[in-house]
């Protein structure tokens, strides 16, 4: 048997068809069982006649839990299960399995009796801990081949990783949730792997930035809440995506001509106040030739007051397209002219998605939008603007009438308000929105249930 090449390449059952056939297996294990029980003897049928190819692929649709349950379908289909290509250990192999047994015993157990090529490995039942049969475990997969590889730590300590895991040349997917990441001295690189996910896992950054550039397929990184970094150095010639939540002091961008989407939060709002961080961010950023889309908490632009806000800066994010600022103060000045300026130093964006974080009544913010002149920045290629959690405080109005009077190209002003603080679903904002001038005669604002 042969395992990982397309399932819609084996005759002309496509993959809809083997996730039906997967159903009836499932579910037939029960009829089968209550059958041999009730008869004392099984019945031939088609099931138990099906084509090695499409037993493997029909094994391959089921979660494990199910796979397993196959073993009852009849004697032909009694070891079956073990040449499933993914093992799976999730909430749901929890729920059905183990009950009194232990999960130590029963994942030896499977990874033993397993037969052929692994492709997938993940572990992620509810309050795992750390433990050292986890190491046992992976010196059981099979290095060779297996190119998907979860571990998830709930609960307690960190999970130190053994070296054997860093010689899985196959690996395309990598996921790591409460882990020490530390590749040994004589580590070469994941030329294959293209997705990287670690959340709640240590490593050290200097470290970490050499094993980014020996994984030259690398596609998707998204590291979350991995403890504070002074410098993030991303050398990745392939990366398209990128997702940080944590703290670093600065970001380097050495050779990442693809990058094309870029999600930054911060877990802590100290550093970001510090000389020239919010610049060096935004002047990182703009060294990316495909950035296209980028989302940033709205706080971290104050920095750039000393830049020329609220005018434009004096770099531009010249291919960026996309445009989501969270948690925007619209109490705060310095806040609001920040985010207009890094606007105008987007001359080619079609998309402003703002989520507004507004508790008071300010009124010379108000005054401070009202004071803006659109003719000093015509914003010709935005299309859509999406205001979320938009209460219809003064300043946030007037951030509105500012754009519907600067975007000439305007297509769709979106409002989704606030159901905390609008009592009328937004009605009411919405009517006032709409007498305001609009620079883009096709311009309409809706909010999600109504057009205006």
């Amino acid at each position: 048997m042969k395992f990982g090449r397309p399932r819609q390449e084996i005759g002309k059952i496509n993959k809809v068809t083997y996730v039906w056939l997967a159903i009836i297996v499932s579910e037939g294990a029960e009829y089968r069982h209550k059958k041999m029980r009730t008869t004392g003897r099984s019945e031939g049928d088609l099931i138990s006649n099906l084509p090695c190819s499409i037993i493997e692929n029909i094994l391959g649709c089921l979660p494990l839990r199910d796979a397993v349950r196959t073993s009852i379908l009849s004697r032909d289909w009694r070891y079956k299960w073990v040449t499933c290509p993914e093992l799976v250990f999730d909430f749901w192999f929890d729920q059905m399995f183990l009950g009194n047994h232990k999960l130590e015993t029963l994942i030896y157990t499977i990874l033993k009796l397993h037969q052929g090529p692994l492709l997938k490995f993940a572990l992620q039942v509810p309050d795992f801990r750390s433990n050292p049969d986890i190491d046992q475990w992976i010196d059981l997969l099979p290095n060779d081949n297996i190119q998907d590889f979860t571990l998830h730590i709930s609960r307690g300590d960190n999970h130190k990783l053994p070296s054997r895991l860093f010689a899985f040349h196959q690996l395309r997917d990598l996921k790591l949730y409460k882990c020490a990441f530390d590749p040994p001295p004589t580590f070469k690189g994941l030329n294959k792997l293209v997705n990287l996910d670690l959340q709640n896992v240590v490593f050290v950054p200097e470290t970490f930035g050499n094993f980014i550039s020996t994984c030259p397929s690398l596609e998707r990184l998204r590291l979350m809440e991995c403890g504070s970094v002074d410098c993030l150095q991303i050398d990745a010639p392939k990366l398209k995506f990128l997702e940080f939540h944590g703290v670093f002091r600065s970001i380097s961008f050495k050779n990442s001509p693809l990058l094309a989407e870029v999600l930054i939060s911060f877990s802590s709002m100290d550093f970001v106040k510090e000389k020239h961080f919010s610049f060096d961010l935004i002047k990182s950023l703009s060294c990316l030739p495909a950035l296209e889309e980028l989302h940033l908490q709205a706080y971290v632009l104050e920095g750039l007051a000393g830049y020329g806000a609220p005018k434009k800066l004096p770099i531009t994010l010249r291919t960026l397209k996309t445009l989501h600022l969270s948690d925007m103060y619209f109490e705060k000045i310095e806040e609001i002219s920040c985010a207009l300026c890094l606007i105008r130093s987007s001359p080619s964006l079609q998309k402003l998605k703002i989520t507004a974080f507004t508790f008071d009544v300010v009124e010379a913010v108000a005054e401070f939008l009202r004071a803006q002149k659109s003719s000093d920045c015509s914003l010709t290629h935005l299309k859509t603007v999406n205001m979320q959690l938009f209460s219809g405080a003064e300043s946030e109005m007037e951030f509105v009438k500012y754009l519907l009077a600067s975007a000439t190209a305007l297509e769709e002003m979106s409002i989704s308000p606030h159901a905390g603080n609008v009592s009328d679903g937004g009605e009411s904002i919405l009517n006032e929105l709409k007498q305001f001038p609009r620079a883009s005669p096709r311009a309409e604002i809706i909010n999600s249930e109504k057009k205006w």
